[in-house]
């Protein structure tokens, strides 16, 4: 095993099921305003308690990612109707596709006005919005908000046509309560800021646009957490290489930063056309993105044997296991281990991986030492959630374990029922289920794939994250016990040094924000394979619009987001 010193400190934002109580309370805090206070803020009055929200004069608000905020108006807003205990934040919202972005509120309120006929959004893929699609219910306490009525470019809708009409107009920018968000449309940020996401606020009392509600938002009463999940993790080939033989140590597989594709290349399997891709700076940024998420998931795709062998261009792949200290630096809380690599270090590489795993910090699920062992959920805790994670693999019968053999747990979909109710009847508030499975180099879908994920839902799942493709596949949006229950069938290679063709070099992070047990937002970042030693971040309204639009077309009849 070569040394390699672990890094001191993971700076993540990781909740834990205590850490999560008070952070909860310390959010409700912040925007609950107490109804003694308000009490006494009416008595002295004589008039209706209003929210601060709703009677101060909004000043600029910090900003973040180099947005700048435009000074806002001074709106002093009318009191509310009556006793008002609590603020809703209003969010921004776009179609689904739409690359995350920001409004400014100044610009949002002279749309409101009328003064100005459209506003144009900030950040990467900037779109213009020249309607505003708000909830009939609502229009009252924006227009207190804003001061005067709406303009002619408002429309007041019901919330599921405010939902509609922006995932039917790219020049219709919603506004929605946010305890309304769902995942079909795209919360943007407001002055930089975002209320949903990674990179979202800790306080949501700092987001500017709010109105009244007499009851508590259950984006506050609920803890707010984000789970980020990759594809498929190869520690072997050239990443071996760089990392070792060059010596440039176990975190720079995960320092590609921010990537960009600079031409082709030649060639890959069958003579297919190759990428060639190199980092823009800032080069914590893979690991940023999973770091900032609350758990962090993807699929190891391999073993860690202590006594592991490099093999150039081989398909058989054993991982140096001092390079497992990269997943805990780069903030990976739990790997899968049911693919259909994880025993090509023989009996003793399966338990060999699973103790350096646990050695460094990272749990794993999905491979035992027997059947038995294999198929034992893992757990995790955020926001004071209770996750199950569930994994199996549908390829290679040859890496699944046995009786008396270690391996993968098998998919099998009366046994991933089974598990899903059990863990449900444990404790479960939110499941994920790892599928291995699919047509390598391919989206097609079989039809078995769909028939399991929709019993995999009907049995309780929340999310089912694949893969094995190497290529990113579709999504799915189906009806589950804590409302839309999400499918994302592959999520490519993210790691990997697999010259097979460019669909191959590129692949997702996807990452998804719960309110309490509800998905509420589900955010796609393409990335891309850079000299096969590192995996970098592309801009999803440039160079990853590739691999977004391979993700969309894919989803045709899945997905009508």
């Amino acid at each position: 095993m070569t040394d390699f010193a672990l890094r001191p400190g993971r700076h993540r934002r990781a909740i834990t099921a205590i850490g999560a109580i008070a952070a909860c309370a310390s959010v409700v805090g912040g925007l609950l305003l107490g109804s003694s206070a308000l009490a006494s803020r009416s008595a002295d009055t004589g008039s209706p308690a209003a929210t601060v929200a709703m009677t101060t004069p909004i000043s600029p608000a910090p900003t973040t990612s180099g947005v700048a905020s435009t000074p806002s108006p001074s709106f002093t807003a009318a009191p509310a109707s009556g006793p008002v205990a609590y603020a809703m934040p209003v969010v921004p919202v776009a179609g689904f596709w739409t690359v995350p972005a920001s409004v400014s509120l100044w610009d949002l309120s002279r749309l409101w006005t009328g003064s100005a006929d459209s506003l144009t959004s900030h950040g990467s893929g900037a779109q213009t919005y020249t309607a505003l699609a708000v909830p009939t219910s609502d229009v009252a306490g924006l227009t207190r908000y804003f001061g005067t009525a709406p303009s002619a470019a408002v429309r007041s809708l019901g919330v599921a046509e405010v939902k509609t009409a922006v995932r039917g107009s790219a020049t219709t920018l919603g506004l929605l309560e946010a305890d309304d968000v769902t995942p079909d449309v795209r919360a943007l940020g407001l002055d930089g800021l975002q209320l949903f996401g990674s990179d979202r606020i800790d306080d949501p009392a700092a987001w500017r646009l709010r109105v009244a509600t007499p009851t508590p938002p259950r984006i506050l009463a609920d803890a707010t957490w984000t789970l980020a999940a990759g594809g498929d993790v190869n520690l072997d080939r050239r990443i071996y290489v760089a990392a070792v033989t060059d010596g440039l140590g176990p975190d720079n597989p995960w320092l590609g930063g921010s990537a960009r594709i600079v031409g082709g290349d030649c060639c890959g399997m069958d003579g297919s056309e190759l990428v060639t891709a190199k980092s823009r700076g800032n080069r914590s940024a893979v690991q940023d993105l999973f770091h900032n998420a609350d758990l962090a998931l993807v699929n190891f795709e391999g073993s860690a044997p202590n006594d592991y062998v490099y093999r150039p261009n081989s398909l058989v792949f054993t991982f140096d296991p001092a390079l497992l200290v990269g997943l805990a630096d780069t903030g990976i809380d739990m790997v899968s281990l049911a693919n259909n690599h994880i025993r090509n270090g023989g009996d003793q590489g399966v338990l060999d991986t699973m103790a350096n795993l646990d050695a460094v910090g990272v749990a794993h699920v999905g491979a035992g030492a027997n059947l038995a062992a294999a198929d034992t959920p893992g757990w995790l805790s955020a926001g004071g959630i209770k996750v199950a994670v569930l994994a199996y693999s549908a390829v290679g019968p040859g890496n699944w374990a046995t009786n008396i053999r270690p391996g993968a747990t098998p998919l099998q979909t009366d046994r991933v029922v089974a598990d899903i109710r059990a863990v449900k009847a444990a404790g479960a508030d939110v499941v994920i289920v790892m599928p291995h499975w699919g047509q390598e180099y391919s989206y097609m879908l079989s039809a078995a794939q769909k028939s399991q994920a929709s019993a995999f839902v009907a049995a309780g799942a929340d999310l089912v994250l694949g893969s094995h493709s190497h290529w990113v596949g579709g999504l799915q949006s189906l009806q589950g016990d804590n409302g839309t229950a999400f499918v994302d069938y592959s999520m490519g290679d993210l790691l990997f040094d697999l010259n097979h063709d460019a669909a191959a070099q590129e692949a997702e992070v996807v990452t998804l924000t719960f309110v309490g047990r509800t998905l509420a937002q589900v955010q796609l970042d393409p990335t891309v394979m850079i000299g096969g030693t590192q995996v970098g971040l592309l801009d999803p309204a440039g160079d990853g619009r590739t691999v977004m639009n391979a993700i969309r077309i894919a989803s045709r009849g899945m997905l009508d987001w």
